[in-house]
Parts: structure tokens; C-alpha cells; sequence
């Protein structure tokens, strides 16, 4: 079953607007949100891109743990991450692949063309190494 990953308008736009930012290095972030099958993003968090080379990205680990830290007690969680591909690929890198060893975490990729967002895609880890599956992502309608 594909998992779907729901974010709203201005989550979506964040995301993008990261991405365009950092170009022509990529960009990075933690999704905060909830849920299984479905799961919907509560928080975008933009987090500072530690990698030392522009086509790569890493996250301070110091930052997920904060999170995992505020967030415990309730019932969102850290569900995944999201970068951007300066390439203008959508698909995962096999240094992706390499880093993707949380099994469930989402993945969103930006990928970006001369400057440019395009569409978002969305993906699930396989975990250790394992690669990804497809996962769909949903636009919200904000009320």
C-alpha cells in the first residue's frame, strides 16, 4: 500500500522556497506531523544544510534529537525529511539510498531546474540501505 503524505499549501511552499534559497546547493529540513498510512505534516523545519559538498546534504543530529526531545508526550513525531536536488532529479541518489536507514521515514525531494522548484516527490524508506517506495504527496486545502 502507498502511504500518502499530506501537506498543506504553505508547507508546500515553504519547502520550495527552501529549495530555491540554497540553490545551487541543496537544501534541507525535518517533517514533523502524524499518522501511518496517511500522514500528515504538522511542521516543516528548515535546518541548516552541515554537508560540506553542494550536491549533498546532512542534518545536525543535534537538531533531531531536540526534536524527538519536544516532541515526546505527544502524538506527533519526526516522519521524515525533505531536501532538495540542484540536478533537477526527482528520484533518490544512491547516497540517498546509502543515508535512508530509518525504515518508514519519508522522504520529499525538490527538484530544482536552473534555479527553479518544481514538483515535489514523495518516498518512503526501505530502510538500512534497502531503497525507497514510492509515496504520494497531497496538497491539502486549507480552510
Amino acid at each position: 500500500m502507498t502511504v500518502k503524505i499530506e501537506l498543506s499549501r504553505k508547507q508546500r511552499d515553504t519547502v520550495t522556497l527552501e529549495a530555491e534559497k540554497a540553490f545551487p546547493a541543496e537544501c534541507c529540513g525535518l517533517l514533523i506531523g502524524r499518522g501511518q498510512s496517511l500522514i500528515t505534516v504538522t511542521n516543516v523545519v528548515a535546518v541548516e544544510n552541515q554537508a560540506e559538498s553542494q550536491n549533498r546534504f546532512l542534518i545536525d543530529p543535534q537538531c533531531q534529537f531536540d526534536w524527538m526531545r519536544k516532541l515526546r508526550g505527544t502524538n506527533e513525531r519526526i516522519v521524515g525529511l525533505y531536501h532538495s536536488h540542484p540536478n533537477g532529479r526527482t528520484t533518490p541518489s544512491s547516497h540517498d539510498a546509502e543515508m535512508a536507514i530509518d525504515p518508514d521515514q519519508l522522504w520529499l525531494i525538490v527538484p530544482m531546474t536552473e534555479g527553479v522548484a518544481g514538483e515535489i516527490a514523495g518516498f518512503q524508506s526501505k530502510g538500512a540501505g534497502e531503497g525507497f517506495c514510492d509515496a504520494s504527496v497531497v496538497i491539502a486545502d486549507e480552510s
